[in-house]
């Protein structure tokens, strides 16, 4: 199991932190993710490497962005 660490942009808001946190853990191989808006962070647990550029293709037409620690 792998702990990695990201930032994440453009949330503003307690429905932003939940929206984001759901598109993460249903990335294949996400197993776990905490997601804080003070901080504008991402803890992701997963079985593997997950990349920014997943996230944000995860993420959609949507305004987060999601960059490496």
């Amino acid at each position: 199991m792998m702990t990695q660490t990201f930032t994440i942009n453009g949330m503003t808001c307690e429905a932003c932190t939940k929206l984001t946190t759901k598109r993460i853990k249903n990335i294949d191989g996400v197993l776990d993710a905490q997601v804080n808006l003070e901080s504008k962070t991402a803890h992701v647990e997963a079985e593997r490497l997950i990349t920014a550029q997943e996230i944000n293709t995860a993420f959609g037409d949507s305004n987060y962005r999601a960059k490496d620690k």
